[in-house]
Formats: C-alpha cells, structure tokens, sequence
C-alpha cells in the first residue's frame, strides 16, 4: 500500500465527509432551542394524530361479529387432537385402571 494521499482511493470520501460535517455543524447553530415546542405539547400531538388515524380505520371497517369461532377445518388436526386428548386423560387414569387390568 502507498502511503501518498495524491494516489489513495478513499481521497473523494473523505471530502464529502468534511463537506458534510461543516453542513452538520452548520445546521446545529440555525436552530433557536428558545422557540422550540414543548415535550408535553410535541407528543400530544402525535398521540392525537394516531388516535384519528386508528379512529378512521376502525369506522371504514366493516361490523365483526365479537364471538370468535374456534373451528378447527383440518379432518387430519381434528384427529391428531382426539388422540393427543385421549393420551393425556389415559395417562392421567392409569393408576385406576392397571389394577383393575392386573386381577
């Protein structure tokens, strides 16, 4: 690697960097901190802004029956779901019915 900065490829970089940090530092010192909103004032507003938004979408919506059907469509789950009841409750009885097996 040459250490001459006339031939290195990242010359153009380092410009726009300084370019822009000088734009940067130019910037902070425009903005007036004493004519700024307040924090209370700031979020109230986005806070209301999204409480119109979800307002408007809620009302372009179409009436949703409140009660959820839990059906399950898949013959195969339905199934699958039957066994795995049936192990649980066979697990679960097995010291009743082994003695009654035994005799």
């Amino acid at each position: 690697m040459t250490s001459n900065f006339n031939e290195d490829q990242a010359e153009q970089l380092r410009k726009r960097i300084e370019n822009k940090d000088e734009n940067i530092e130019g910037q902070k010192e425009n903005i007036d901190v004493l004519n700024l909103p307040s924090r209370k004032e700031k979020f109230n507003k986005n806070k209301q802004e999204k409480n119109n938004s979800r307002l408007r979408k809620s009302r372009d919506k179409q009436p949703v029956n409140n009660r959820k059907k839990r059906r399950i469509k898949f013959p195969l789950i339905r199934i699958l779901l039957f066994l795995f009841l049936l192990l649980v409750i066979l697990v679960t009885t097995y010291p009743k019915w082994i003695e009654r097996l035994n005799l």
